[in-house]
């Protein structure tokens, strides 16, 4: 029947299922019916997606600027645009702001709905990392060794491990925080300066 369906029709219907199952299902219908017309309404729904999503982004900044409340703008980007990278960074922005005021547990709050929104994606390394860093204020060192474990990227790796040598350092396991200093340097990209990991491996005292 949807071959007799017309532009109109085929992008009504596409809207449907757009709201009801996600681009997945409207794809398929796409492909299905060969739909020339469904497939631009495709193309420009991410098209305005996007923009809607930089536009809500650019509000949240302005109002975040002005000392003006955010919670709702927050509330749309998750509810519209909960796969956009403007939705990660706006809750990484959020849990700074949280974090210069001391209030770690709305900074923490923050980055886990940034890991969802990130996950899979090149930020989600970094918001990882941020993540883990409030736990350590929280003194959650279960948390910490816990969530970096899923940090891979070589930029952020290095410094997983010198979060994991804090931890250990913390808890007096000074075997293993001496060890996890020494990975983190031997972890650090060419070119960059390893005076903070030695600063660290020297704070160790040595091994009686």
């Amino acid at each position: 029947m949807s071959d007799f369906l017309t532009d109109e029709e085929q992008v009504d219907r596409l809207k449907k299922l757009w709201k009801d199952y996600g681009i997945t299902v409207a794809t398929a219908l796409v492909v299905g019916i060969g739909g020339v017309v469904g497939w631009d309404y495709i193309k420009s729904y991410q098209s305005g997606q996007a923009q809607a999503a930089a536009d809500l982004y650019t509000s949240y900044m302005e109002a975040a600027a002005l000392g003006e409340p955010t919670s709702l703008i927050i509330e749309e980007l998750e509810e519209e645009h909960g796969d956009s990278s403007y939705l990660t960074l706006t809750l990484m922005r959020e849990a700074k702001a949280a974090v210069d005021a001391s209030d770690y547990e709305r900074a923490l709050d923050a980055l886990k709905r940034a890991s969802e929104a990130a996950e899979g994606t090149p930020l989600g390394d970094m918001v990882t990392l941020r993540k883990a860093k409030v736990e350590f204020e929280l003194a959650d060192h279960e948390a910490v060794l816990e969530t970096i474990q899923s940090i891979e990227t070589a930029g952020y790796r290095w410094q997983a491990m010198v979060l994991k040598g804090d931890v250990h350092f913390s808890n007096d396991e000074l075997d293993a925080a001496r060890d996890a200093y020494r990975a983190a340097k031997e972890q650090l990209p060419d070119g960059f300066d390893s005076e903070l990991v030695d600063m660290r491996v020297a704070s160790v005292p040595p091994a009686p």
